[in-house]
């Protein structure tokens, strides 16, 4: 699916395919329109992927080999596993002292990329149930704007922030 094709899934999510909530113009100065849906699809990303890591999805998972003071990918989410490395800031530091430790591959979890790191035509590389995920969670963002209720939305994704069942005892 091509950035142009998410945008289009957003809007017909938030029934605005006339484009007259969001209008067809905008930039990253004044984001308004498909500009700012494009944002809220990079916002999307970042949510996806964090909950997804935090639930231990494999697809996400990379690997960087190196040695302290190995600067940490953009992407980096968090580490995966137990392994004998710290992060301070953006920098991998492993726990010998002595720096004597050989080029360890350490496994991690990343970010998918943003939606608006890829031009209009091109194929961004997610799977279809990534497409729809990101795409619903952006409209939910869109929504946001024009300040509907978007908790009913949020709790049908999983992103509801209380548990109904906790809630009623």
């Amino acid at each position: 699916m091509t950035p142009a094709q998410m945008v289009a899934m957003v809007r017909r999510f938030i029934s605005d395919e006339q484009a007259t909530g969001f209008s067809t113009g905008g930039n990253m100065e004044q984001p308004e329109g498909t500009q700012e849906l494009l944002t809220y699809l990079d916002r999307a990303v970042d949510d996806y992927s964090k909950r997804q890591a935090a639930l231990g999805d494999v697809r996400l998972l990379k690997t960087i080999t190196g040695s302290s003071g190995t600067m940490l990918p953009p992407d980096f989410l968090m580490l995966c596993g137990t392994v004998p490395v710290s992060v301070e800031g953006r920098v991998l530091r492993y726990y010998d002292d002595e720096g004597t430790m050989p080029y360890m591959p350490v496994r991690y979890f990343a970010r998918l990329p943003y939606v608006t790191d890829y031009g209009d035509t091109q194929n961004i590389p997610y799977q279809r149930d990534q497409e729809m995920s990101i795409c619903a969670l952006a409209a939910i963002y869109a929504l946001n704007k024009h300040e509907f209720n978007v908790s009913q939305d949020l709790m049908l994704l999983g992103y509801g922030a209380v548990n109904n069942a906790n809630a009623e005892q």
